[in-house]
């Protein structure tokens, strides 16, 4: 892809990093209802990990690979109109201690298909490790512009 079309193509993503962005939420195996905290509520170090989350997942799914241009693809056909942004993958995140992403969901369940590129994508990479006491899973939203 030649550098022009690279940078058009990787202009189409939107983080959304307010919102969801810095929502957190916990289910413990021992636990039945999970647990949640509002962007306003969470400590500054969660919000800015998460807004750094965000644009790391971003850049990772602008990559040239296939199992992103696959996704891409999937998402294009999401959208409302030409002129319209797709809706917004709402991602859910659980990170290891020493920042690998061990687990990828979109949410609500992506078909398999957007579920498999997604995990290829991003599932086994590794962000920053999460501040200390960060509720899990990250939650976050990204969509393509038109």
């Amino acid at each position: 892809m030649t550098g022009a079309a690279s940078r058009s193509r990787r202009s189409g993503w939107r983080a959304l990093a307010t919102g969801l962005a810095a929502a957190f939420g916990m289910a413990a195996p021992a636990q039945a209802q999970v647990q949640s905290l509002a962007p306003d509520a969470a400590p500054a170090a969660w919000v800015a990990y998460a807004e750094i989350a965000t644009r790391t997942v971003t850049t990772w799914l602008e990559e040239d690979g296939p199992p992103a241009s696959n996704l891409r693809l999937q998402l294009h056909q999401t959208r409302p109109a030409p002129d319209q942004p797709t809706p917004p993958l709402e991602l859910k995140l659980w990170i290891e201690a020493d920042g690998v992403v061990s687990r990828v969901e979109a949410a609500p369940p992506a078909k398999e298909t957007v579920s498999v590129d997604l995990q290829s994508s991003v599932q086994g990479r590794r962000l920053a490790p999460p501040p200390p006491g960060m509720l899990q899973p990250l939650r976050l939203a990204v969509q393509l512009e038109p």
